[in-house]
């Protein structure tokens, strides 16, 4: 995400990530883990979602500028 924020230019490259960051405990509602079955998906509608994560975050980041900035 950090570098897809960058090369958007929502933020700058000197931009320090590392100085942001909050590590906190669980809070409520948050789950240890998730698991992500698009196997009914493709068999009631015929989609299988192709988009890799990286995509998915830069087609993000740019929507992000476009809708926000």
């Amino acid at each position: 995400m950090q570098e897809e924020l960058i090369e958007a230019k929502v933020l700058p490259k000197s931009y320090d990530f590392e100085s942001h960051k909050e590590l906190v405990a669980m809070q409520p509602g948050d789950v240890p883990i998730t698991y992500a079955d698009t196997k009914k998906l493709e068999e009631e509608i015929n989609f299988k979602p192709n988009t890799s994560l990286r995509e998915g975050l830069k087609k993000f980041a740019k929507w992000y500028k476009e809708y926000y900035m």
